[in-house]
């Protein structure tokens, strides 16, 4: 009698008669190879959001614009926090000459500390170099204890400080005020938007184009009926997702809104721009790149779907 072990397949019949043979072995998993591809995406799309600049070109129809700023184009920059975009910003600086803006708006939070002033300098010397540069502190500004420094480097590169101050620009016989709001982070005493606009304005009713940190505090810009507003500090809400104008907000706030783009209300009208860099406590983007606004005013009423 044979010694050797007998082997055995199962079998097992189709509906059409035929042999299949059951197979063993593990069934493979799909899992890894989703995680793995999802990882992938989120790569990409974080380094994207974090160091791929875009430029935004919009343009903001305003009813009372006077005709001779019509086509006045204003580069909006906000919270820098020190990003570098190329040896020098060069690829920052060469998106902004390839605009030909007739100013340059700088709506805060540059500087987070007094470290931060010798590249905050270097920045503020080339920008001067490419058009009329106007500034206001952010919330960085007063928190890194360095505002009063940052308004003064500014000043000695050829940026004009506007907080809580204001400066009429003319064109062709008609005129604007350019007016700044200082940040809420500054001195207990400071004025109120109410206030400085209603200094600005004097005993006229001129157009406000008013530079102004904090998004958020849309509804003093609708209370005076400001004609445009241009801020940041929102980041963009950091991530953004399809639906939604950013998912968080300065304040610990959730689901923000006006946190990029131009939102409008009675007379008043804001653009808020995502901004350029990230703060150091919150250190990613995700769906949401920085950008540079490019902005092209407008007189007559919005045409925009």
């Amino acid at each position: 009698m044979s010694s050797k072990a007998s082997i055995t397949s199962k079998t097992s019949k189709s509906k059409k008669g035929r042999a299949v043979v059951a197979r063993g072995g593990k069934k493979r998993r799909k899992w890894p190879w989703v995680l793995g591809s999802l990882a992938a995406f989120l790569s990409v799309n974080i380094y994207l959001s974090n160091y791929t600049l875009q430029l935004n070109r919009l343009t903001v129809w305003l009813p009372r614009l006077p005709s001779a700023f019509d086509g006045f184009r204003v580069v909006l920059l906000s919270d820098w926090h020190s990003a570098r975009y190329g040896d020098n910003n060069e690829k920052l600086l060469d998106m902004i000459r390839n605009e030909s803006p007739d100013i340059i708006a700088m709506t805060g939070d540059f500087v987070e500390s007094l470290s931060d002033l010798a590249g905050f300098g270097t920045l503020c010397r080339a920008l001067a170099d490419i058009a009329p540069c106007y500034y206001v502190t952010g919330n960085h500004e007063w928190g890194g204890r360095a505002a009063r420094e940052a308004r003064a480097m500014a000043g000695e590169c050829g940026v004009v400080n506007l907080d809580n101050a204001w400066e009429y620009l003319t064109r062709q016989g008609q005129s604007i005020c350019l007016v700044g709001i200082e940040d809420l982070g500054g001195p207990k005493d400071q004025l109120s938007v109410a206030e400085v606009a209603k200094m600005a304005r004097g005993g006229d009713n001129p157009f406000l184009l008013m530079l102004c940190h904090r998004y958020d505090r849309w509804y003093s810009f609708v209370d005076q009926r400001v004609d445009l507003t241009l801020a940041g500090h929102a980041h963009g809400g950091v991530i953004r997702l399809p639906f939604t104008d950013g998912l968080y907000g300065p304040g610990h706030v959730f689901l923000p809104q006006r946190t990029s783009g131009i939102s409008r209300e009675g007379g008043a009208v804001m653009v808020t721009s995502r901004g350029l860099g990230n703060p150091e406590r919150i250190p990613m983007r995700l769906f949401n790149p920085p950008e540079v606004l490019s902005l092209t005013l407008r007189a007559g009423e919005n045409k925009t779907p």
